[in-house]
Parts: structure tokens; sequence; C-alpha cells
């Protein structure tokens, strides 16, 4: 099975550096740059570790849906909202689409999927496309503004909500009723980087594969580099950059970024689109029995490579995009009545062998939010915006 993140490149990694604006990118980051030193990790840190572990592996004890309630809900009903995925094809979107229709449906409106395609263009095509159909909102997943900036200048001056969803702000940004972003999940390389220093003993020699296709996926794993710093001086940490773009260059790039790290153990890729690419780049490397492999984004097909105990796959982290579909919906329903925004944090769970046994790994049981928790979450939404 492969599963391609299409990502835009040239024009649209233009566009986003001018409109993403990042404050501290670390100088660690480079081809054989070298985090911490020699030594084992410090005991305080490795219990750290293995007790951050332990409540990254559990599930949701309580989800954070907002208080606030909106008004003027009803004043939507028959409209349409548009969902537009950088790549409609990849399982997380899929399940976010799902749930946001279901979502919404409760809320009396609709929802209209527009396939991003990878490609600038496509994107603002379905930007045109909802301007046109009177769209009550417009919802953008891991698309950055810039890869789409004149549409999406047009739809604001046309007073359409949008939503730049799992993506970072740009420095000093504010929420308000024309654009919000939903930063979602930017700390699955941090949850790797505890399972790491756990399962290591605080003594990993570990590669991070970093996707230059987007400044957010770079800004994620640079941020779990203070965590390899401060809790494990025994681990050997190296950033290596990697582009989703073809399948091909990434399996190569994985066996040179192993053979050329005598003694790396540990490989961490930063998607599951980017996984199926990665095995076969272990395997070519001849290194398969002793890399442990780590991967963000998990769905059924990471998910089931962990459970049958194949390929090397030691640890993934999944989001909660079941639940990410009623908080992108309850946040595009406050901008469309002038409600105040929220703060929409995405579940996260880690598995690995000690809890994936736990779980049905199906496509049902992730749509349901069974991986996490349960379904309550729904309710809670519906109440906050009177149809409960």
């Amino acid at each position: 099975m492969t599963l391609i993140r299409k990502r835009w490149i040239a024009i649209g990694a233009a566009a986003l550096a001018a409109s993403t604006a990042l404050a501290g990118c670390s100088s660690a980051k480079s081809g054989g740059g070298s985090t911490a030193g020699s030594s084992t990790a410090s005991s305080p840190g490795l219990a750290k570790a293995e007790q951050m572990v332990q409540t990254l592996e559990a599930t949701t004890a309580s989800y954070p849906v907002p208080t606030a309630k909106i008004s003027g809900v009803s004043k939507l009903a028959g409209r349409t909202v548009y969902y537009i995925p950088l790549v409609q094809a990849i399982p997380g979107f899929v399940v976010t689409a799902a749930s946001m229709k279901t979502a919404l449906a409760a809320a009396g409106l609709n929802e209209h999927v527009c396939d991003g395609q990878g490609n600038p263009s496509a994107v603002a095509a379905c930007v045109q496309q909802a301007v046109a159909a009177g769209a009550a909102g417009i919802v953008l997943d891991a698309v950055p503004y810039g890869m789409a900036q004149n549409a999406l200048d047009a739809a604001k001056a046309k007073n359409v909500p949008i939503i730049i969803a799992d993506q970072y702000a740009p420095a000093g940004n504010t929420n308000d009723d024309h654009v919000t972003y939903v930063q979602g999940v930017v700390d699955q390389p941090s949850d790797i980087a505890w399972w790491a220093i756990a399962d290591s003993k605080g003594s990993a020699k570990i590669i991070l594969a970093e996707e230059s296709d987007s400044t957010s996926s770079e800004q994620y794993v640079q941020n779990s580099l203070a965590i390899y710093k401060q809790y494990c001086p025994g681990c050997d940490v190296k950033v290596k950059m990697i582009s989703a773009t073809t399948d091909s260059q990434l399996a190569t790039d994985t066996s040179s970024n192993i053979l050329t790290d005598s003694g790396v153990d540990y490989y961490y890729t930063e998607f599951e689109d980017s996984l199926q690419p990665t095995i076969q780049g272990v395997q070519q490397s001849g290194k398969s029995s002793s890399i442990s492999l780590s991967v963000a984004g998990g769905s059924v097909f990471g998910l089931g490579l962990l459970k049958s105990g194949s390929d090397s796959i030691k640890a993934v982290v999944a989001v909660d995009q079941a639940y990410a579909g009623y908080a992108l919906t309850d946040e595009i329903l406050r901008m469309a009545t002038g409600t105040a925004p929220a703060d929409e944090p995405f579940p996260t769970r880690l598995f690995t062998t000690a809890n994936i046994g736990t779980i049905q790994v199906t496509t049902a049981a992730q749509s349901s939010g069974a991986w996490f928790g349960d379904s309550s979450f729904a309710a809670s939404y519906t109440a906050l915006w009177g149809v409960g």
C-alpha cells in the first residue's frame, strides 16, 4: 500500500515562505549535526520519558471541547461549508471530511469536499468555486494561505470565513471572523522523542526525517529537539531533510541516511504517507532487523503494520480525526455567526506494542474515534450550537 502526500513545490514553497513567518528554527537543523552528547541519560530524564509515554499511550480522559456557546447557528441552515484538504485521498483527511459532514448536518448545514490535489491551481479553483457558490465558510486542511493567496484574498473580500487548519499561523496573527488558524497537532515528533528516549533507555541513535515541503512540518521536528537535549544527553540525534514529492527518492534517501550514519537504531519519518517508501529504504539498507521505525499521522496502514509486528514499525502517533471534524465545524460556525474564536486542540494517542492490542485496527474504529476514547464529544459540541 502506498500513501502519497503530494506536496506543492517551487511556487508553493516560495509563497509559504512569504506568508508564514515562523520564529526561531533551530540551528541544529542540518544533514548531520548531533543535538546531544555521548553520556547516558540521567535517571530523572529517563523517568520523565517513561512517565510521558504512559500518558501518551492512554485514551483521552477529558475532551478539550470549548465552553462558550454559539448563537445564531439556525440562521445558517441549508448553507454549505467547503472542505479543501491538501490531498483528498490521504486517510486522515477522509476521516475528517466524513466527521465534518456529520457535524455540519447536525447543525443544519451541508459539506462540499473539493480536492486540493497538492497543487496551487487546484486549491485556488476550489476556493473560487466556494465563493461562487456563496459558501458559508471555507476550511483548508494542511494548505498554507500562501498556496492560493490571491483566491483567498478574494474570498476574504467577499466576507467568506476561512479556516487554515494543520498549519502554524504567521507571527503576530490574530484569529478573527475573516481568517482563523486551527494549528492542529504540532507535537507528534515530540511524542516520538519521549518514546525513543524511554524505549532506548536513554541511548537512542536516531535519525529524524524532516519533510522540507512545508515550513510547519519543519518546525514540528525542530520543536522536538529540545526534549532530546534536556532529557537525553546519551541520545545521538540527527535531522535529515527529505521531500515527499516522489516515492522512489524517499526510499533512496532513507537507505542513504541509514548507511551513512553507522550504528543508527531509530528512524522517524514525519508523516504516514512517507511510511511505505521509508520501509523500502530501510529494507534496501539491509538494516531492517536493527532499526526501530516510528511515524506520525497514523491510520489503519501504520497501525496495522504495528499490530502485525512487521516492517520494524515500533511506534505510531495518531490524531483523533473524528474529533477534528467537529472541532473545525465548531470554529467555522463561530466565524460565520460572528462569535469569538475558541481554542480547538485535537486529541492524539501514541501506539506501541504495549497498547496496540487494545484497539480494533479498522477504518470504522478510526472514524468513530474509538482509538482515542469515545464519541461523547459530539453531544458536547452540538449542545454548544443549540442543536443537541
